[in-house]
């Protein structure tokens, strides 16, 4: 993502008492200021090498479209976040399964609601989360599915888009939308370039 911030930027969360958002504009103030900061917002980080080096490409405008870096560090932290597990069961690839944490971002980002019938599919406390997030922007889940509690979805029904699911005990509900939050699994392709576990 172009602006800092990562999961913040999706998720309602508190940091000192404040708005996450309202630490996270602060942070990037008070680094934005600093005469021995460099901030490349649209680069990717695409290699860690040996001695400290890291290739990067920073997305430019202009007749110049790229800037490849070569960086050098005496020290670094690679944050590289998490990725979201979808869920395996028949459908999930129709049109309205979305992972949990997209649904999310659509609401807390940028205000818009990925259905009007939104059934959250999960297996850990994320997706409870989320439901919760839908919940406090107007968006009521129809459903909310937590394999923990012995029931999980079966299949997805439909075709060009999501029309219900069923679940385990035989139950369908209907839904345009179903957010899956199969847990988090953390990215550490760059890192494994190094040899980090």
């Amino acid at each position: 993502d172009v602006r800092p911030g990562g999961r913040l930027l999706a998720e309602r969360h508190e940091i000192g008492g404040a708005a996450a958002l309202d630490w996270v504009e602060a942070v990037t103030a008070e680094l934005q200021a600093s005469a021995n900061v460099t901030m490349l917002s649209r680069t990717v980080l695409f290699g860690c090498y040996d001695g400290g080096t890291y290739g990067a490409v920073e997305h430019l405008d202009g007749p110049v479209r790229q800037r490849l870096w070569k960086i050098v560090a005496r020290r670094a932290i690679l944050a590289t976040g998490a990725v979201e597990r979808p869920l395996v069961f028949a459908g999930n690839d129709i049109p309205g399964v979305m992972t949990a944490s997209a649904v999310q971002a659509y609401a807390n980002r940028w205000g818009v609601a990925a259905g009007k019938r939104i059934a959250v599919f999960t297996t850990s406390d994320s997706g409870r989360s989320v439901a919760a997030d839908l919940a406090a922007a107007g968006i009521e889940p129809v459903a909310l599915i937590d394999a923990r509690d012995d029931f999980h979805v079966v299949r997805a029904i439909g075709g060009k888009d999501l029309k219900a699911i069923e679940l385990s005990d035989g139950r369908r509900i209907a839904c345009d939308t179903l957010a899956m939050a199969g847990g988090w699994n953390p990215a550490v392709g760059l890192g494994c370039n190094l040899g980090a576990r």
